[in-house]
């Protein structure tokens, strides 16, 4: 039997994608494990599944799997690849789209230039800001690219940490989130984010996780970025925002009495193929 797919980016994470509403097939780990070697197969991080809903309200269904055959959580990335994949198919008549996520219900806008916003939820921002390690401010007095000494917290499916900066270019990520790592009780896969702010719609970041290290992919610790811009009077309303090495930027939006954050982003059909099961 010959599977149809689509390999496809968005936002730093290539994905494979299978359609299995038109076509119906069973796919075993070690099947997504072959497929995602990079020498001999097809090459993916992340492989997404559409499917036929369990509810009748809901358009499709989505599951995400890693590239060991795990299956993990739908980040934003992976519902704007498959809601792009399925407007372009027509598997689904409407740009407004319902995608059923486990036990979630995601709603989707697909736009005319091909875009896609996903709200990402509303990040809480704690009371008290962290100040720097006092030894680690000592060693950074006249540091040109450092703003202030104050991280801000907020909380959104863990805990974010976001610092301002004048050049990112300049910023020891790493050395920063090792120190922290150490001096502080943040749990693993708590992030740190340090932000450039270029003017009042352009944000660039670097966001380290802890426990994993540099982030080059979305992450929804982009939602705590937002939260913290819109509170310190950094950007209003809709801000361009990019990861510093380029490979993932769009667009994120508040909407007055709304509890989400909303983020819009290119993605893109790289090809089509088949692969025998």
């Amino acid at each position: 039997m010959l599977l149809r797919f689509t390999k496809m980016h968005g936002l730093g994470n290539d994905l494979m994608v299978l359609d299995l509403i038109s076509q119906h097939a069973y796919i075993k780990p070690q099947q997504m494990r072959a497929w995602s070697d990079r020498r001999c197969g097809v090459g993916f991080r992340r492989l997404a599944l559409i499917e036929v809903p369990q509810h009748p309200d809901m358009d499709f269904s989505c599951r995400v799997f890693d590239s060991a055959g795990v299956q993990v959580d739908c980040l934003a990335s992976d519902l704007c690849c498959v809601a792009r994949l399925v407007a372009d198919k027509r598997l689904i008549s409407k740009a407004q789209m319902r995608i059923e996520v486990g036990r979630n219900v995601v709603d989707v806008q697909v736009h005319t230039d091909g875009s896609v916003s996903i709200p990402l939820g509303q990040a809480e921002l704690l009371n008290e800001p962290t100040a720097l390690p006092d030894s680690y401010r000592q060693r950074l007095q006249h540091t040109p690219w450092l703003l202030g000494t104050e991280l801000t917290l907020a909380s959104l499916d863990g805990l974010h940490a976001v610092l301002q900066v004048a050049d990112l270019s300049q910023v020891p990520l790493s050395e920063l989130a090792d120190t922290l790592e150490q001096q502080t009780d943040w749990p693993q896969g708590s992030t740190l984010s340090a932000v450039q702010v270029h003017d009042c719609i352009r944000l660039e970041v670097l966001t380290w996780q802890l426990g994993l290290g540099l982030l080059d992919s979305f992450h929804p610790s982009l939602a705590a970025v937002a939260a913290v811009a819109v509170e310190k009077n950094w950007a209003e309303g809709q801000v361009h925002v990019s990861f510093a090495d380029g490979a993932a930027s769009g667009y994120l939006q508040w909407l007055e009495n709304d509890q989400c954050v909303y983020f819009t982003s290119a993605v893109t059909r790289v090809y089509e193929g088949q692969i025998r099961l």
